[in-house]
């Protein structure tokens, strides 16, 4: 009977440095053949950092082992005919190193900048630049942020309200030059002034003082076709008072009235259903003086609503001149110039009176 498999192994051991499965001979210029049934050839051994190897052999670097690319020598690619024996011992060129259990260590490639192609002068510069650039963006936004900080707080410190007098410094008394009475408003616009911008029959409202002699109103009328003219005086001296503003005297409350008075005439309260006023300033009239017009509707008759507003000291002075704004059933119309005299004129008169 013909003996089937491969043939015998023989029973010499292979030669020191020699791996298993070479025939004798020169095995660094002649390649065993295999056997017609041992098959294709199976794939060559892999280390475990193989493909790290290529690239270092690629790059010009150290590559494999020192049986590898020393020795010259072709490596026998075993095949699965190869029945199983006992392991050789490895050669000098093959012995592991104990500490690295992927294989014998490679020898020590360059180091630093040479080592690494990537890291080229110009991506140095690069980084030096881009890290240039952060810090002048951090440096620019924290400059910005104290510049903020330094306008917000100049902001407050320059609209900040004045802070409120000490109890100590606050003025409970009438100061010089400040007035506890007012004269009587009825009297004091002189006969000269009505005749000459209510002229003939006119009648005059006393109305009763609510503040003593501190206060005085009077008003005129005059309806005698084709004129209709009414003037209305308010005379009111303010005393001191811890809830005006500055240190609480008489001329402060009736500086807080002023302006109390020249708010309601650009924002009226709805309730009275006038319009927004028209405001102008009076010069020579007093501390201070402004003008204000409107023009309410009345019955479908509108009319010019002109008033006066004078501070002198702590006295507030209100005149109110009024007349048609166009003609109609017989009465001419008036326009805001002469009911702004009128009224400066009557003002004017309670001033000389308060000297």
């Amino acid at each position: 009977m013909v003996q089937q498999g491969p043939p015998p192994r023989s029973g010499r051991p292979p030669a020191p440095g020699r791996p298993r499965g070479w025939s004798g001979g020169d095995f660094a210029d002649d390649e065993e053949e295999y056997p017609p049934w041992a098959g294709p050839q199976a794939a060559p051994p892999r280390w475990a950092d193989h493909d790290e190897r290529e690239r270092r052999r690629l790059r010009g670097g150290p590559a494999g082992t020192a049986g590898e690319a020393g020795s010259g020598q072709r490596v026998r690619r075993p095949g699965p005919a190869d029945p199983p024996g006992p392991a050789d011992p490895p050669g000098p060129a093959e012995r592991p190193d104990p500490a690295d259990p992927a294989g014998p260590a490679d020898p020590p490639g360059p180091q630093g900048p040479a080592a690494r192609p990537g890291r080229s002068a110009r991506g140095r510069a690069q980084a030096r630049s881009r890290r240039g650039r952060q810090a002048k963006y951090i440096w620019g936004g924290a400059f910005v942020a104290v510049l903020l900080i330094v306008a917000g707080v100049g902001y407050e410190y320059l609209h900040r309200p004045s802070p409120p007098p000490a109890p100590d410094s606050l003025v409970t008394t009438f100061q010089p030059g400040e007035l506890k009475s007012v004269p009587n408003a009825c009297t004091a616009v002189t006969a000269a002034t009505l005749n000459q911008y209510l002229p003939g029959n006119r009648h005059t409202v006393a109305p009763q003082s609510l503040d003593g002699n501190a206060q005085s109103l009077c008003s005129w009328s005059l309806d005698a076709k084709p004129m209709y003219r009414v003037l209305e005086v308010t005379v009111q001296a303010y005393a001191p008072s811890g809830l005006a503003t500055g240190n609480g005297s008489a001329t402060f409350a009736a500086k807080d009235a002023y302006q109390q008075a020249r708010l309601l005439k650009m924002h009226p309260p709805k309730a009275t259903h006038l319009p927004r006023a028209t405001l102008t300033p009076v010069p020579g009239l007093g501390s201070s003086a402004f003008a204000a017009l409107q023009v309410p509707p009345a019955g479908g008759d509108p009319t010019n609503l002109l008033t006066v507003v004078i501070r002198d000291r702590n006295v507030l002075i209100t005149v109110v001149s009024q007349g048609p704004a166009r003609a109609r059933r017989g009465y001419a119309a008036v326009p805001p110039s002469q009911l702004q005299a009128a009224a400066v004129a009557a003002a004017r008169d309670i001033v000389a009176r308060m000297r």
